[in-house]
């Protein structure tokens, strides 16, 4: 245990380590501001097992399997480790993605017809985390959610056959740390979206959002967005990525305070010079990529899974945290920087096209120039 414990402190990036003089001061001293993103992933098997699915007649069993496997999951671990990073980080604000609620309906009515909802739930992942972090004396709030794709489907039951429904609602949800004012909460799903369709089956849209607030930390007033994009595998899905990070930087453009802008947006940061299309879009709509103005970049920090395979660099760089900064003559100008890669397991994302061992970021920074006027 104390090896393993060790191991654990080993994980963590030594922050202290790698600033010196007046950055240490900045990073550490009153208006520095720390932001998490992070991907939980909870609903993913159950939406590729509809997008999966060759049609409506296997996709019972289908789903069958992808809910046996979601309820294998221990919640209480993924709590507890995920309660353990934003212990060690403590953001300010937390952007979670795919922050699903599975509910179950016993016998189900969706094979025939039937419109009634599923209600009874089989799985809420936020209330765990919000009461483990409170044991542990930490205290965040949601808020803001969104709703994305919010879909049910028949499952099969037993081999008799009998056929309950499972629901999947998809949110995105953005927390704050009790001691931060926050005001104008907004959110809203993008009009570009993916339809799936199947023989037998109804097209489903599947809907991806964004959530934003007006923060104030240490002095300082933010707008903190954070989102995740349709992922884009093809170039089919690529364009509806692509249209869906013109809609939020549109909606940004203008903005007079500085933005953060934190998810995942399922676009490769470090392909070649320039990274992905949808990436290079965002930076040339003058976001600034924080990870790159990091202290002693690394492409690899060692952990105690050495002896593991290395992800190649393509795909660890899909979740960002992006900085616009309005309030200074040099847009591009932030830092001293600190950040590091928290969650993920490789062995978790082997069947993606673009397998991600980096499932979030955590960031401390200071953005010159973002001090407001109280409102």
């Amino acid at each position: 245990m104390v090896a393993f414990g060790a191991c654990q402190v080993a994980a963590l990036p030594q922050a202290r380590e790698v600033l010196v003089g007046s950055q240490e001061a900045e990073l550490f001293g009153p208006g520095a501001l720390t932001v998490m993103t992070r991907s939980l992933e909870l609903g993913a098997g159950l939406e590729r097992a509809l997008e999966e699915a060759p049609s409506a007649a296997e996709l019972p069993a289908r789903t069958a399997e992808a809910l046996a496997t979601l309820r294998q999951t221990d919640f209480g671990a993924r709590a507890r480790g995920l309660a353990d990073e934003i212990q060690y980080a403590r953001p300010h604000l937390i952007g979670l993605q795919e922050v699903s609620e599975v509910r179950v309906q016993s016998p189900g009515d969706a094979l025939f017809g039937g419109t009634r909802p599923a209600e009874e739930v089989a799985v809420d992942f936020l209330p765990l985390l919000l009461r483990e972090l409170a044991t542990r004396g930490l205290h965040y709030r949601e808020v803001a959610r969104v709703r994305n794709t919010d879909v049910e489907v028949p499952l099969l039951a037993s081999a008799t056959p009998s056929f309950d429904d499972v629901r999947l609602t998809d949110y995105d949800v953005l927390l704050a740390r009790a001691d931060v004012e926050v005001r104008g909460s907004a959110e809203g799903n993008y009009q570009a979206r993916r339809e799936v369709r199947r023989p037998g089956m109804e097209p489903v849209a599947l809907l991806r959002g964004w959530t934003s607030v007006v923060a104030r930390v240490g002095g300082r007033t933010y707008r903190f967005v954070n989102t995740r994009l349709e992922p884009a595998p093809d170039e089919a899905r690529l364009r509806v990525q692509l249209a869906q990070a013109e809609e939020l930087i549109s909606r940004l453009r203008g903005e007079p305070l500085p933005v953060v802008l934190l998810g995942n947006f399922n676009t490769p940061a470090n392909l070649g010079r320039v990274g992905a299309p949808t990436y290079r879009e965002l930076l040339l709509a003058g976001y600034v990529d924080v990870w790159t103005r990091r202290q002693e970049p690394r492409e690899w920090e060692p952990t105690c899974h050495e002896a593991a395979p290395r992800v190649p660099v393509l795909a660890q760089r899909q979740n960002l945290v992006l900085v616009r900064n309005s309030e200074t003559p040099l847009p591009r100008r932030i830092g001293p920087v600190l950040a590091w890669r928290v969650g993920g397991k490789q062995e978790e994302h082997q069947s993606d096209p673009w397998p991600t061992e980096l499932t979030g970021v955590a960031v401390r920074l200071r953005i010159p120039g973002a001090i407001l006027p109280r409102h």
